[in-house]
């Protein structure tokens, strides 16, 4: 279909510079309002999934579709309906810091439609859309000085190598033209959970977060904010859970497992890839349950799982319960690559750190084929 074809070469801007360090904090101090987690302060290392909340475009709002969602990720104005459905987030730098040497990382930001697939026939009411966007985070060029350099057009100068791609997020949304029943009926619907989690917590989403993490993402989409159009467009009983909420909930989650384990191991481990799948809505109000449990450690292979001081790489299973008792249900599926890291006080991007994460596995890498 050349018009999805089309949209591969759709322009993108997005905001790039200095991480957004108040929206980082934010976000941190609202998600501990629900979740045991450490305060983020400035030296930390910023973590995984928060770079959602910066380089996110104020669009005008006529660029908005009705429902406050972007128009230029839909294939046209009929595919008006849209929800997450999961996503890939890289790591090729194992820790990321707000400043260098006291002065802030300036990051240059690339975005793009990198896939867009029609699934079922086009003139049937049900046929849905793929997009994929994907975006890259980079270290901008440094002058002698220290200062950031911009190209002629004003944006951010980069050197596309391995060690300038800091993070690479893939975002997978669905559109229709209309309201699948199968998407109406799905707060109904159960799906199993593994058990014996190495580690977990439970919280309860509330309005308010989900009004911060829209303010936050910049995201004025109705279904996280208008519960009276949730109801009555989508036809689901309350606010919808931001799909990239869940991302950050579960890498907050499994963080706190690492930072456990990292008190039996000689060295400490970070995240480096991470893939999830939102297979049915989490709703606000609702209790959930974030559990993690490590799977296997993976041998070093040739290019990919480098070993660290001989400690291997781990494979860790992430998901979200929507619920409680016998009306529990699996929500959220995602499968972590974690892998030790040498413990160094620099508060910089350590050039020691860096281990290009090459694609893994495809039974690693896709985890909706566990699903």
């Amino acid at each position: 279909m050349e018009q999805l074809e089309r949209m591969k070469i759709r322009r993108l801007p997005t905001e790039e510079g200095a991480w957004d360090r108040e929206n980082i904090k934010a976000l941190r101090k609202s998600i501990r309002g629900h979740l045991s987690l450490p305060l983020f302060e400035s030296s930390d290392p910023i973590p995984p999934g928060y770079s959602q909340v910066s380089f996110n475009a104020l669009l005008h709002e006529s660029a908005l579709a009705q429902d406050g969602a972007e128009k230029r990720h839909a294939p046209n104005v009929d595919w008006k309906f849209r929800v997450w459905t999961g996503g890939e987030l890289t790591f090729n730098h194992p820790k990321l810091f707000l400043n260098s040497a006291n002065k802030p990382h300036h990051v240059a930001v690339k975005e793009r439609i990198t896939d867009a697939r029609l699934i079922g026939a086009l003139d049937d009411k049900n046929a849905r859309v793929l997009v994929t966007l994907t975006k890259v985070l980079f270290l901008s060029d440094r002058s002698p000085e220290g200062r950031p350099v911009y190209t002629d057009l004003g944006r951010l100068s980069v050197r596309k190598t391995r060690n300038t791609e800091m993070v690479k997020e893939e975002k997978h949304l669905c559109f229709w033209r209309e309201i699948p029943s199968s998407l109406r009926e799905s707060s109904a619907r159960r799906l199993p959970f593994p058990s014996n989690p190495d580690y977990f917590q439970t919280m309860v989403p509330s309005p308010t977060l989900l009004f911060r993490f829209s303010s936050l993402t910049r995201n004025a989409h109705a279904i996280h904010l208008d519960g009276d159009y949730t109801q009555k467009v989508y036809g689901l009983p309350k606010l919808i859970v931001h799909g990239p909420l869940t991302s950050v909930l579960m890498l907050d989650v499994l963080g706190e497992a690492l930072a456990i384990q990292s008190t039996k191991e000689p060295l400490p481990f970070a995240v480096r890839q991470f893939n999830y799948k939102n297979l049915l809505p989490l709703f606000v109000n609702e209790q959930i349950t974030i559990a993690c449990r490590k799977m296997r450690k993976l041998p070093p292979q040739e290019g990919k799982y480098k070993a660290v001081d001989g400690i291997w790489w781990e494979q860790w299973e992430v998901w979200i319960q929507r619920g409680e008792g016998d009306e529990a249900t699996l929500a959220v599926r995602g499968t972590a690559l974690v892998s030790p890291v040498r413990k160094s006080g620099s508060r910089g991007i350590n050039e020691d750190f860096v281990e290009q994460v090459k694609p893994a596995d495809e039974e690693l890498s896709n985890p909706s084929r566990t699903a």
